[in-house]
Parts: structure tokens; sequence; C-alpha cells
């Protein structure tokens, strides 16, 4: 009788050890497939993610280089401080602002006692990317001594005046016995393009 237990026990554990084997292999089964369909959705979240740090990345070149360009100019144009760089942006606009080079020249024509003749504008030329040149043609009438004055001033004023060419002719006045000037300038402003 002892030994119909055992093999009973022995066909009980083997039974067993099928059934286990089963239940490891279906659950093995089961873990597969859920990380199969949960990595797939992961997969495509992490595709999608790379593709973004790629983009990132390649706008973190470019503002480096824009920064590079940037702080290349700054050294060049010696634009230490926000004064300086205040002064450029005044001298360089971002606009032409025509009525505002009007003002300045007739203001400037006033200080020196010069009479302003005429003035006209045209489209002008630059060679630099993205900055545009208004091209000023003005006549004006004076004391040759204010007009050194004047052009000094022009010279000097905060938006950038480059003055191409200057025909003067003299003349002598008989009541004070002075010289009067009428005189053409031709003069190019710059702005930013927009």
């Amino acid at each position: 009788m002892l030994e119909q237990n055992v093999q009973t026990e022995k066909i009980y554990v083997e039974g067993n050890s099928n059934k286990s084997a089963l239940i490891g292999i279906f659950l093995l089964l089961v873990v597969v497939v859920g990380y199969v369909f949960f990595t797939r959705g992961l997969s495509s979240k992490v595709n999608q993610m790379n593709v973004d740090i790629t983009s990132k990345n390649l706008q973190i070149e470019s503002s480096k280089a824009k920064i590079a360009e940037m702080t290349a100019a700054e050294e060049e144009l010696d634009l230490s401080s926000e004064v300086k760089k205040t002064e450029l942006l005044k001298s360089v606009p971002k606009d032409v602002d025509q009525d505002q080079i009007i003002r300045d020249i007739i203001d400037t024509a006033k200080v020196h006692d010069i009479t302003l003749n005429s003035i006209g504008f045209g489209k002008g030329a630059s060679s630099k990317e993205g900055v545009g040149s208004l091209r000023i043609n003005a006549s004006f009438e004076g004391n040759y001594n204010d007009l050194v004055s004047f052009l000094e001033s022009v010279e000097q004023n905060a938006r950038v005046l480059i003055v191409d060419s200057i025909n003067v002719q003299l003349g002598k006045t008989d009541l004070l016995d002075a010289t009067r000037a009428t005189f053409s300038l031709s003069m190019q402003a710059f702005y930013l393009k927009k």
C-alpha cells in the first residue's frame, strides 16, 4: 500500500508541474504581449521626443551662432554699454522716418543761419544686408563759415547721415562784404529693413 501512495504522489506532482509550466508559459506570454503593446506606444513617443530633441538642438545651435555674431559685432563696434547700444539704434533706426530727417535738417539749418531752398528724397543703395538707404538731395544758401559748421553738425547728428557730394558756389554780397554760398548736398540716411 505504501508503494501505491508513492506512485500516486509522483503522478500528482507531475500533473501539478505540467499545470505550473502551462501557467508559467501563459503568464510569460501575457507579459511579452503586454510588453510589446506597451513599448510600441512608448516607442512612438520616444521617437517623437528624439525628433523634438533634434529640432531643439538645431534651434540652440542657430541661437548660439546668432549670439556669437552679435557678440562679435558688439566687440567690433565697441558696444560695451547700454548707452552705446541705444545710440547705435538711434543712428540706424528701424524705420525710414523721413519726417524726422526733414525736421533734423531744417532744425540744423536754422541753428547755423542757413536757408533750406529745397529737399528731395530717393531710394539709395546699401551694401549691408538688412539695412536700407534713403538718398537725400538738398539745396542751401548761407554764409561760407556757416556752411562749415552746418556740415560739422550733420556729421555729429544722432542719425547716421553720410554726405556723398557737395557742390558749392561762392558769391560776394555788397552790403556786408561777406561771402555767400549756395550749396547742394547729396547725403544718405540708413535704416533697418523690416
